[in-house]
Order: structure tokens, then C-alpha cells, then sequence
């Protein structure tokens, strides 16, 4: 491939958008960001790890990838635990939620798709419980 050509057609999109999708190649990613979509709280590393029954490694690649692409924080709860690692915790930023949200809403189909007289709705990660699906411009 062209690099050339690829390089000018991947400028064509903003690269906080290219950034944060790379990582919904991954399933090990994508798993750890939606068991973080579930919980408000977020998850420290070891619980990621425990959840998972997974290799430290593993879920240390994992994070990476989701906290470079900006979908996915570490915090501290309190002052005194900035810097320590065992403290800290991993949450879905505000660009997570907007992202799997528009994704919901971009690919489940509409009442005019389904004919159907209800909104098609689907279980959602976030507290709220739900994602209402509807069409562009009807909300």
C-alpha cells in the first residue's frame, strides 16, 4: 500500500478519532473497557486481573492501549494515593461513554428499520441501564 495515499486519506479524519477506536481491534481490550463501562467505581488492576483470570501482562498491554487511546482513565480516590499503583484505579472517560454510545446509536436499528412502534432498546454497560437506539435527528 501506498503510504503516501494511505497518510492523506487517514487526515481526512481527526486523529483523536483514529486513536480512540484502535483499540476495538482488540478483544482483550474491548472486554476490560466494557467491564468498565459496567461499573461506576471503576476497577483497580488486580480486580481487572482477578475478573479476567488473567496474566498481569495481559491486562497491563490491555490498559495501555485503552488509556492511550483515551478511553479509559487511572485515578486516585484521595491525594494520598496519587502515585501509588496499588491504590489507583481504571474508569471509561468521557470519550468511552460518547464513543459506545454513538456506537449504539450508530449501528442497532431504528423503529423505521425494525417497523416497529417502540424504540429498539439494548441492555447498555452504563449504570443508566439502557441505550436507546433512534434515528439521526430524532431523539
Amino acid at each position: 500500500m501506498n503510504e503516501t495515499i494511505l497518510e492523506r486519506h487517514l487526515s481526512e479524519v481527526p486523529s483523536v478519532i483514529i486513536n480512540a477506536t484502535a483499540p476495538l481491534g482488540n478483544r482483550k481490550a474491548w472486554a476490560i473497557f466494557i467491564a468498565l463501562l459496567e461499573r461506576d467505581e471503576g476497577l483497580r488492576f488486580n480486580q481487572i486481573r482477578e475478573l479476567f483470570e488473567a496474566e498481569p501482562p495481559e491486562v497491563s498491554r490491555a490498559l495501555k492501549v485503552l488509556t492511550n487511546a483515551g478511553l479509559v482513565a487511572r485515578q486516585a480516590r484521595s491525594l494520598d494515593d496519587l502515585g501509588n499503583a496499588e491504590a489507583s484505579f481504571y474508569v471509561p472517560t468521557t470519550l468511552g461513554k460518547a464513543l459506545i454510545t454513538a456506537l449504539y446509536r450508530g449501528l442497532l436499528p431504528s423503529r423505521e428499520e425494525t417497523g416497529s412502534a417502540q424504540t429498539h432498546c439494548q441492555e447498555s454497560p452504563f449504570s443508566t441501564g439502557r441505550i436507546t437506539a433512534s434515528a439521526p435527528g430524532e431523539e
